[in-house]
């Protein structure tokens, strides 16, 4: 069987990481009636950022922009496949083929992103701290960032990375 070409190959590693995320997310509102991540509010805060203000008070009393669900799913599909750069790279720096164990473990290291990053920039504080559920969000997120990281991991197996 012929390699792909390694850009190919984490694009469609980045994308098989989403779509397990999704399926997961899915699975967690099915069984606790949390509602799904709303999109809109992510690509708000994405455009805001891109317009220089990347703190917000409160990202969901803050005004709607144009575009704005689109611009959160392009940044969740692009943020996927930065993820997959980032877990592909590390596996050819550590000699290591993908496994669903180092999938997990990676899905989990990049929980630091929304709880350390983007959730406070949102104004939904650290571990968002700051909301009505944060232990629901962090379940979701937990959940979210589980079956991504295994996803990317079938995803690079699939491609028959390897060491």
């Amino acid at each position: 069987m012929r390699r792909l070409p390694p850009p190919l190959a984490i694009l469609i590693t980045g994308l098989a990481g989403a779509t397990a995320a999704d399926i997961g997310r899915m699975l967690y509102q099915w069984v606790t009636g949390f509602p799904p991540v709303n999109w809109s509010i992510t690509g708000r805060w994405f455009l805001m950022v891109l317009q220089g203000q990347p703190y917000v008070t409160g990202i969901g009393q803050a005004p709607s922009l144009p575009h704005e669900l689109l611009a959160g799913h392009a940044a969740y599909y692009t943020i996927s496949v930065v993820f997959a750069a980032v877990y592909l790279t590390v596996l050819k720096l550590m000699k290591r083929k993908p496994t669903l164990w180092n999938g997990l473990l990676f899905g989990l290291v990049t929980m630091a992103f929304p709880f350390l990053v983007q959730m406070p920039l949102m104004g939904m504080g650290v571990l968002a701290s700051a909301t009505a559920t944060p232990w629901l969000i962090i379940g979701r997120t937990l959940v979210h960032h589980s079956s991504f990281g295994i996803g990317l991991a079938v995803g690079a197996m699939v491609m028959g990375v390897r060491k």
